[in-house]
């Protein structure tokens, strides 16, 4: 039978990895392509699907990071607490709530008005600006790098320390 706490390690550290290939997808591959969408709207209305169920996905993947090696270092034996379960759950939470917090403040999810998201409004191809949505993507793509490089840092924490514990 596995021991607890060692599937609280793994759960930890496999989502604070996802957490990094995610946002390092989203920064190398998905944001840059959407520059070779036809029209600033449709670029735009493509951004902030992306920005809002990615971003989503990873607050989810910190929670769930940050949470697993919180409660693995809570419940651990005096000998079983070592700190790179609490650096690894600061750096996992950090990646996720922190940088969203820091680059977006608590605005990144609207208000469900009308029975419809205020994040998915149809625009007119006349009200979007191309350079704002261009503006917007690189914004967008130095939160994923960030995000990624600190999720890289965190993982490897949780890598090192898992294979120190023999777990």
């Amino acid at each position: 039978m596995v021991c607890p706490m060692s599937t609280l390690k793994f759960v930890g550290t496999i989502s604070l990895g996802l957490l990094t290939g995610v946002s390092y997808s989203l920064s190398t591959i998905t944001l840059p392509s959407l520059a070779l969408l036809p029209s600033a709207a449709r670029a735009a209305r493509a951004l902030e699907t992306i920005q809002e169920r990615a971003t989503r996905r990873i607050l989810t993947l910190a929670s769930v990071s940050s949470l697993a090696l919180t409660t693995c270092y809570a419940l651990a034996s005096p000998r079983g607490k070592h700190p790179y379960l609490l650096w690894t759950a600061m750096v996992s939470f950090i990646g996720g709530q922190g940088v969203e917090y820091w680059y977006n403040g608590w605005t990144r999810f609207g208000l469900k008005r009308n029975g419809r998201e205020s994040g998915y409004v149809e625009v007119e191809s006349s009200e979007v600006n191309g350079e704002k949505v261009e503006a917007e993507m690189a914004r967008e793509v130095r939160t994923q790098n960030v995000r990624s490089a600190i999720g890289l840092v965190g993982f490897a924490m949780g890598v090192v320390g898992i294979w120190g514990d023999g777990a």
